[in-house]
């Protein structure tokens, strides 16, 4: 599953201020992970959070990746992310050890 199929389906908003990050509709707010992405193959990962009121999920795709948030309330805040941003917020949010700055380039062949 890619970004683009995402945009396609449901309605997003650029997140100001940002390059490939985008959020996803508050009307669409009570939309499960699982509602989103359709297909038991992808993978969805749980980690904790700073903010005791919520549990974060994450989903890799083939260009990025789907960050959202679960409140208590069961609704959520869904942000699809380039492959850049992907790693880059996981890193802010202490899901993975290093900075995307440190990364090699990647190289095409």
């Amino acid at each position: 599953m890619k970004i683009e199929d995402l945009l396609k389906r449901f309605q997003w908003e650029q997140i100001p201020n940002s390059t490939g990050r985008f959020t996803l509709s508050p009307s669409e707010k009570s939309l499960s992970v699982e509602a989103l992405i359709e297909s038991e193959e992808i993978e969805i990962k749980q980690y904790p959070s700073a903010n005791p009121e919520e549990v974060i999920h994450v989903v890799k795709l083939e260009d990025g990746g789907l960050i959202s948030y679960q409140r208590k309330d069961n609704k959520y805040i869904h942000t699809l992310n380039s492959e850049s941003m992907f790693k880059r917020k996981q890193w802010e949010l202490g899901i993975i050890s290093f900075s995307p700055r440190q990364m090699p380039e990647e190289h095409q062949d």
